[in-house]
């Protein structure tokens, strides 16, 4: 199983739309896929489930619940493993049991693996904190989603720098090479220019149009494709679906 985790240390940049699309686009190719919200604020399963949960992440991760009973089917191939909106323990369950349980995500990895998924896609807080740093020091792939800003480039170093260090802690490599660059409008020379000055960076770039129906699936609590096929961000979350599974 894989795993893959769209992040970067920095707020409304679209992660969680980026992660879920691109992980329905990857079910829709026939790959068995769970989202898993490791973001304590839950926005993945605001926008993916509607259900009243019972049980969450925080319990798997702490033992009390396994998670075959706790994830849900969202589309034919796309599961979610949720994180409870109010009143969850996730943040809490990272602050006091997470240090006693450093091998927790690797455990919850096989667990998801056994579970015949091919594909897990993380969505985390921006924060960096123990809980994304544990988070992705299991990852196979991180791909770092942008907003077409110039700091947003100072941002890319900063991170590489971080993840550096979690891949000299934990002894292994994670595939870093993939930048999404969300909202992006080529009409204006400002983010003509960005993507100019990013294109000058060793990564594989792809762009997210500025697209209404991106938000507004959210609302409407459906990835875009279901929503709205024929949106206009839905070619690219399909074409990064493809460059991730090969």
């Amino acid at each position: 199983m894989k795993k893959l985790c769209f992040y970067i240390q920095k707020g409304g940049v679209g992660k969680t739309s980026i992660s879920g699309n691109v992980a329905d686009a990857i079910a829709r190719l026939g790959h068995k896929t769970v989202i898993v919200d490791c973001d304590p604020q839950g926005n993945a399963s605001s926008w993916l489930c509607l259900e009243k949960l019972e049980k969450d992440i925080a319990h798997v991760l702490s033992g009390t619940a396994q998670a075959a009973d706790v994830i849900r089917e969202i589309t034919p191939n796309l599961f979610l493993l949720p994180a409870i909106v109010i009143g969850g323990d996730l943040k809490k369950w990272s602050e006091t049991e997470l240090i006693q349980n450093p091998k927790a995500f690797e455990f919850l990895n096989e667990d998801l693996a056994k579970l015949g998924f091919e594909l897990a896609v993380y969505d985390c807080s921006p924060s960096f904190s123990q809980l994304e740093r544990a988070v992705l020091a299991e990852m196979d792939e991180v791909i770092n989603p942008l907003t077409p800003e110039f700091f947003s480039i100072d941002g890319i170093e900063t991170f590489t720098y971080e993840l550096g260090k979690i891949e000299k802690a934990h002894r292994r490599t994670i595939t870093n090479n993939k930048i999404v660059v969300n909202m992006m409008n080529l009409s204006f020379a400002r983010h003509r220019e960005f993507h100019k000055e990013l294109s000058k960076l060793n990564y594989r770039i792809f762009t997210i149009p500025q697209d209404s129906k991106v938000a507004e699936c959210q609302i409407a609590h459906q990835p875009v494709c279901h929503f709205a096929r024929s949106a206009r961000a839905v070619p690219e979350f399909e074409a990064i679906a493809k460059a991730i599974v090969g």
